[in-house]
Order: C-alpha cells, then structure tokens, then sequence
C-alpha cells in the first residue's frame, strides 16, 4: 500500500527484479568438468599395463653395418607396459647404443606398436686405432672388423676430434686442387699439424700461422715443386718466410727453378 508523506507526497515501494539463475554458465562448467574428468579416468585407465600392450616393433633406416635383427633384439626388453606409460626415452637410448646406430626416434602406432625410425653413423675417417670419425667429428668404437677399408687416418689429442676433422676437410679441398688426395692428418700434443698425402709427401705445418703456412705450400707446390712430386718426402713450413724439401731419395733432382 502506497504511504503518504508528511509534505502530502505518496511514496510506492518499488519491488526489486529477481536476477536470473545463470543456468547456461553453470551447465557449461559442469560439461567441460565432466570432460576433464572423463579425459584423466581414461588416460589413467591406458596407462595401466596390462591394457593396449606393446605387441609390435618396427625398424625403418637405410642400413650397411646394423643388423635390423639385433637392434630389434637390443630394444624388446624396454618395449614393455601398455601402449601410453612405455618409457621412450630407455628404449631409444638402448638402441642407440648400439656402436653403428647414431639416432633412434621412436613412434607410437595405435594401438599397440611402436615403430623406430633409425639412423646410421656414418665413417669418414679413422681415429688412431679403435675409433672412426662421422661427418660431425663425432667418434663411436663399433668393431674393429667392420671398419671401412680405405679412409683417412686422423689422429690428435683427446677431444680434439671435431677440431681435427674440420681441418681434414678444408685441407682436403685444397689439396684436391693440386691434385693430391690427403692419407693422413695429425695434430700432436703440442697442437703442430703435420699432413701425409697419398703420394708419400709429407707436409709439416707446425703449430703457428697454419692457414698461412698452408697458403704459401700451395702458391710453391704449383708453381716449383707439383712435377716433382713423387720425388718429394718432405716439405717443411715452420719458417717464418721460407721451406725445406727433402728429397725421397736423399739427393735433389735437376729442375729448373728455386725454391
């Protein structure tokens, strides 16, 4: 009922509006509640061992010295547990273990294999006795039967091998233009760089201003000493403005030109 004030003015209540239930925003938290949970009840369900078993592995790579066998053989002991909680991580570093194997990646395949894409190291160098080199500078110590017959030798200090390699092969590259192919590349204990060519020349750097000691062994070999070549055992550049040549033979063969 309306009231009247005291100046003669009726006053009516106003009745306040209900808000309304936000019953869209509760019903979507309780779905996507509902899906939550619904996702962790069934990983946790796959996650137990007995359920989607690992029952397959397969083996992709191009392979000259892995046995696909063996590898398989190798990684069966860790390819165990259901398909979601097999521990990768062991299985991958099981194969690459294997002293030919240089990367393993493993993949899941519903709903109860595992597929391994493998690559294999390859050699391009040996390292002193029982190790070979990869592209990387990278040792690995397979058997010393299934070394590659024919590859450069490389020796150096311990953990030097990348330094080595990488000196390998700018070497390589320019010794191609001379037309000589390197044997053998050698840093000492005391970083001094001797180079032995598949003729039987042997080049010494020594262990200062290699790259223009190398330099100036070009510009001379091609201009005095290339026809010359396989009579050459030793051309010496630890001088700080000159060489030394010694002579396979022990006597200098009748050129013209100096040196």
């Amino acid at each position: 009922m309306a009231k009247k004030t005291s100046r003669g003015a009726t006053r009516i209540p106003v009745r306040k509006e209900r808000q309304p239930i936000a019953w869209q925003h509760w019903i979507r938290n309780g779905l996507l509640l509902s899906v939550v949970a619904g996702l962790i009840a069934v990983t946790v369900h796959l996650k137990q061992e007995n359920i989607l078993p690992i029952l397959h592995v397969t083996v992709e790579g191009e392979f000259v010295h892995i046995d696909k066998d063996d590898l398989v053989k190798t990684v069966t002991p860790y390819a165990t547990g259901g398909f979601m909680n097999v521990d990768v991580a062991r299985l991958r570093e099981a194969g690459e273990s294997l002293p030919w194997v240089k990367v393993v990646q493993v993949k899941r395949i519903w709903p109860d294999s595992l597929h391994l894409v493998v690559e294999e190291q390859v050699a391009v160098a040996n390292w002193g006795s029982d190790a070979l080199v990869n592209a990387q500078g990278e040792l690995f110590f397979p058997e010393k039967e299934s070394f590659p017959e024919g590859l450069v030798q490389l020796k150096g200090p311990k953990k030097s091998s990348y330094e080595v390699a990488k000196r390998f092969y700018d070497i390589s590259k320019l010794a191609s233009t001379l037309g000589l192919r390197v044997k053998q590349v050698e840093m000492n204990e005391r970083h001094a760089w001797t180079i032995t060519f598949s003729n039987g020349l042997n080049l010494m750097l020594g262990r200062i201003d290699n790259e223009q000691r190398l330099q100036r062994f070009v510009s001379v070999f091609k201009s005095v000493l290339q026809p010359y070549q396989n009579e050459i055992k030793t051309v010496d550049m630890r001088y700080t403005n000159g060489m030394s040549v010694a002579w396979a033979n022990g006597q200098q063969p009748d050129f013209n030109g100096t040196i």
